[in-house]
């Protein structure tokens, strides 16, 4: 099953590479990404259908909350560091570290919410999954760019 999931981000991935040639190459990227992502997280989860019905929709939701944290902190800092004084240096520490506490809060948030739906084993493959889903992504990328 792990072969399986992996062979179809393998793919998914390949076809995104020759998507990217053509117009939306990042949207197309990401999508096929994410397709790829959903598949081996389900795979690593052993989800159920059910589970998988109830959970995605809800994970998805995570994903775009946790995505408006870091951008809303993002989209104020476009300054290079070096022209930082050290007190707008420690004000931008500051805000990064409330920044992390409201992703934590919200990955609290959610891992109750996950668990009315998934074990708790589940759970931990879920971070697990996402972690190692990276790493591959992130060999892909590499091998990628050593092949161009």
């Amino acid at each position: 099953m792990i072969r399986l999931t992996i062979l179809l981000f393998l793919c998914v991935f390949s076809f995104s590479t020759v998507a990217s040639a053509q117009g939306n190459k990042n949207n197309d990227r990401s999508e096929k990404v994410e397709s790829a992502k959903i598949a081996y997280l389900t795979d690593k989860m052993e989800l159920t259908a059910e589970q998988a019905q109830k959970f995605w929709p809800v994970y998805n939701e995570y994903q775009n909350k946790r995505r408006d944290i870091v951008n809303a902190y993002r989209s104020g800092y476009r300054q290079n560091v070096e022209e930082l004084t050290e007190q707008q240096a420690r004000v931008r520490i500051n805000e990064l570290f409330q920044v992390r506490e409201k992703e934590l809060a919200l990955e609290q948030e959610y891992a109750a919410r996950y668990q009315r739906i998934i074990s708790n084993r589940q759970l931990i493959k879920l971070y697990r999954g996402e972690r190692d889903f990276t790493k591959l992504l992130l060999k892909r990328l590499d091998e990628s760019r050593a092949n161009n």
